[in-house]
């Protein structure tokens, strides 16, 4: 499951959600997922994937800040 950021409605809600159940702040909770993944990365994977050639592509993929991950 991709990790949540807070970057929509769902992902916010679900970062409060789990910092409160943690007895964390919702930054501390955020600070320990690492870097996030943005909007804008992933609208850049999704063209990049869209731009691939088919017979390079795999039927699944993880996104994450770090990009695409294939998988197996």
């Amino acid at each position: 499951m991709p990790r949540m950021t807070p970057f929509g409605d769902v992902g916010r809600r679900g970062v409060r959600a789990y910092a409160a159940r943690g007895g964390q702040t919702e930054e501390a909770y955020l600070k320990q997922l690492g870097e996030l993944l943005t909007p804008e990365m992933a609208g850049s994977a999704l063209v990049d994937l869209v731009r691939a050639d088919p017979a390079t592509t795999t039927p699944g993929y993880l996104l994450t800040a770090a990009g695409l991950q294939k998988l197996p």
